[in-house]
């Protein structure tokens, strides 16, 4: 069977063999695809091993009120087992089915939590900013339109930095292994990362900052997805200026950046209020 274009009158016409093996045309304004889904033999074969029930449609059978919940306590369902679905109910049920598990866990919760080491500070003052620059393409998020090896060029010609360069994704597990030898290699005392928001990124990098025996407050990021590239999608240009311009900022930033130390304050309960009435 195929789907084409009827050049004359832009409808859709599909051939495809009939019950007779004939060949038929129909032409329509509108087609649906619609594939047909069902479980594998390896998924049927492990539900029956672990017992648990089946539709008559081969899914895990579940109730309307708990759809993640099958016949087996203790034994979850999501996605495309418990049912045809899409992507966004997969990630729900997913959600659901990691919480149910995790509260079945409550009373072994936190008893193997270690407290994460991390080696002893280097302290940089009195050193020249050394400074390290990673933009971000976030895939195509950024790249699409901010020209990153342009923003990097830019970059590399500011006062301290020492290290410019552009990843693909500056969140992943491999580039932040990566952070680790290049602040090593090239003495970096100070980190700049452009990509996207600091509000889910950024806790992420001081960790890195933190491994490599630097103060995470040595750490600035600028968002150039949220704030360059997707707010100038159409103006790549103006994007591309943008982005450099935060860049060039957050370096300025980081040349003055100094470390900073947590520390803990006693509280006490009492309470002083002051307010004034309306008047005239």
């Amino acid at each position: 069977s195929r789907v084409v274009e009827d050049p004359l009158t832009n409808d859709l016409q599909i051939t495809y063999l009939d019950e007779n093996q004939r060949l038929q045309t129909e032409t329509f304004d509108m087609v649906v695809l619609a594939v047909g889904l069902k479980t594998s033999d390896e998924s049927r074969a492990l539900a029956k091993k672990i017992g648990v029930e089946l539709n008559e449609s081969f899914f895990c059978s579940t109730s309307t009120f708990a759809p993640v919940q099958t016949n087996r306590p203790g034994i979850f369902v999501a996605g495309m087992l418990q049912g045809p679905k899409d992507i966004p109910q997969t990630v729900m049920e997913a959600s659901a089915a990691a919480g149910a598990s995790s509260r079945l866990l409550a009373s072994a919760r936190n008893t193997l939590t270690t407290k994460q080491q991390f080696p002893p500070q280097r302290d940089v003052s009195g050193e020249e900013p050394r400074i390290g620059v990673f933009i971000c393409r976030c895939g195509i998020n950024i790249a699409n339109v901010v020209d990153v090896p342009r923003v990097v060029e830019h970059v590399r010609t500011l006062p301290n930095v020492v290290f410019a360069d552009e990843k693909l994704f500056t969140c992943s597990q491999d580039t932040q292994e990566q952070f680790l030898q290049i602040i090593e290699e090239h003495k970096l005392n100070r980190v700049v990362v452009s990509a996207c928001s600091p509000r889910t990124h950024e806790p992420m990098f001081q960790l890195t900052m933190e491994k490599a025996g630097l103060n995470p407050y040595l750490f600035t990021m600028t968002n150039i997805r949220d704030q360059c590239s997707w707010v100038h999608a159409t103006d790549k240009e103006a994007a591309t200026r943008k982005a450099m311009d935060l860049a060039r900022m957050a370096v300025a930033r980081a040349r003055r950046l100094a470390p900073l130390q947590k520390s803990k304050m006693g509280w006490c309960r009492t309470v002083w209020c002051s307010g004034e009435a309306l008047r005239g």
